[in-house]
């Protein structure tokens, strides 16, 4: 959908009603019944309802399209079908019997979607079936390679723990130099037209984060957004020609440090909240869709936490919790999603976003500020993976970093095991602060990526560009 200069600015307020579906907002009786019947799995009777629709205002408009546009997401989440699963089943050494498919199925182990009657399967399926279901948990084989990466995690949490004096002091400073490249594979966009990409860049209001620099950037034009911008972003433009890839590189440096937070020291210095302060009114509302505070959240994280008025000490427990209780998925793109944290609960699982969202959103509901921050880690091999965490706001001490889905480290030493409720490794990009931001050079179509930005987005004049039409890497070389 081509979205004209009036309706642009709003696009990101109509998406978070739409995404959330929830009672706050009135909705049409036509937008309830699609609704439904997209929660229903029931896709062609949704796409004839909105095929129906007429005289519609732009916003409604919006709304209809953003539809059309998550059934044909949600199609490509769920790509197999059942026979397809099954031969992926078979060549893992899995049971393909429909009684046992049924079994995980149920039980939320074997992720599918009946769309439309038939049964379709989500794209990494069978590989989370071996995370989620306990027995081929249980039964997994841990490679020579699993032990030493354990083993260089833990010794690495031993590091920044003695490195630390236990009240922030930042440690193992390391600069970087990382290269991004997005490439569109040769005549997939008509020659003249021109291309546009909005790519992750650097936060520099973070203290673990210094030193931000732009080194170069291969495009026809480009624009740094503001360092303001709470998902931070540099747009770029090329004009695609005939046979040849359209690619774009970007290459800037950051210098990233450790920062540990003993447990004893929170306890001991955290002050009662000033609740009339910006920062909690800020951080402890919701942010719909998908930082909730809706009745059953607050029930779920009071459960919890119970008679517990200390934040270190509630934050601990959500903490454990969540741990325990929703392990690492694969997960469905972010933008196919209503409310994330709702999700976890109900499927029993969740990727480094999905997990962070549920402890922002518990974190909030019993009075903790909280907050999103995401971008990539770093290996030493030089490679790069994108990953999510937060921080929690402490009065008398600032923002505390966590990483919910690092979670409990496999040590007998309690600070060790603790040590990413109130720490973070030197090995961190930080591109976002927030989710769900308007990007400083709108677009005029639909995000692939409406929650967070890590590969970042292009479109052309004809619309979005879907991650599966592009590729992008990012490597990182330690000098």
């Amino acid at each position: 959908m081509r979205l004209t200069a009036r309706t642009v600015l709003g696009l990101a307020l109509v998406l978070s009603v739409i995404l959330s579906c929830r009672g706050a907002f009135a909705q049409s009786e036509w937008q309830k019944k699609v609704v439904d019947l997209i929660n229903a799995n029931q896709f062609s009777d949704a796409t004839a309802q909105l095929v129906s629709l007429r005289d519609l205002s732009p916003e409604e408009q919006i709304q209809k399209d953003w539809y059309i546009e998550l059934m044909r997401r949600i199609r490509i989440e769920f790509r197999y079908s059942e026979a397809q699963i099954k031969e992926q089943l078979k060549e893992a050494g899995y049971d393909t019997s429909d009684e046992k498919m049924r079994e995980w199925e149920s039980k939320r182990y074997l992720e599918m979607r009946a769309i439309d009657g038939e049964r379709r399967y989500f794209k990494h399926a069978v590989a989370n079936l071996a995370r989620l279901d306990p027995e081929l948990r249980a039964n997994r084989v841990v490679t020579e390679y699993d032990k030493q990466a354990t083993a260089a995690r833990i010794q690495g949490c031993v590091d920044m723990i003695e490195a630390s004096d236990g009240k922030g002091k930042l440690t193992h400073g390391r600069h970087n130099v990382f290269t991004c490249v997005a490439t569109i594979p040769a005549n997939t966009i008509p020659a003249g037209e021109l291309v546009k990409y909005w790519a992750p860049f650097p936060r520099t209001t973070c203290a673990r984060q210094q030193d931000v620099k732009l080194v170069s950037v291969d495009a026809d034009r480009y624009e740094i957004s503001p360092e303001s911008d709470l998902q931070r972003t540099v747009y770029m433009e090329k004009t695609a020609e005939k046979d040849k890839d359209v690619v774009f590189k970007l290459v800037f440096e950051t210098t990233s440090y450790a920062q540990y937070f003993s447990q004893e020291y929170l306890l001991e210095n955290a002050k009662p909240y000033d609740e009339n302060s910006e920062v909690y009114k800020t951080y402890t509302a919701e942010y719909l869709p998908h930082m909730i505070k809706t009745d059953a959240m607050k029930k779920w994280a009071q459960e919890i936490v119970g008679d517990e008025t200390n934040p270190v000490k509630k934050v601990s427990l959500l903490f454990d919790k969540i741990d325990a209780t929703y392990p690492w998925a694969s997960s469905n793109e972010y933008g196919t999603m209503t409310c994330i944290p709702e999700y976890v609960i109900r499927e029993g699982h969740g990727d480094c976003g999905m997990l962070t969202l549920l402890l922002i959103s518990a974190c909030r509901s019993v009075g903790v500020p909280a907050k999103w921050q995401s971008g990539w880690t770093m290996k030493n091999s030089g490679s790069c993976g994108m990953h999510d965490w937060g921080e929690i706001y402490y009065e008398g001490i600032g923002w505390v970093p966590i990483d919910m889905s690092y979670g409990k480290m496999k040590s007998d030493d309690p600070v060790v095991r603790d040590i990413y409720k109130s720490g973070l490794d030197q090995y961190r990009l930080v591109s976002n602060d927030s989710i769900g931001r308007p990007l400083f050079i709108p677009k005029k179509y639909f995000r692939s990526e409406p929650v967070d930005l890590q590969a970042g987005e292009i479109e052309t004049k004809d619309g979005n560009l879907y991650f599966n039409k592009w590729n992008f890497e990012m490597t990182v070389e330690t000098k």
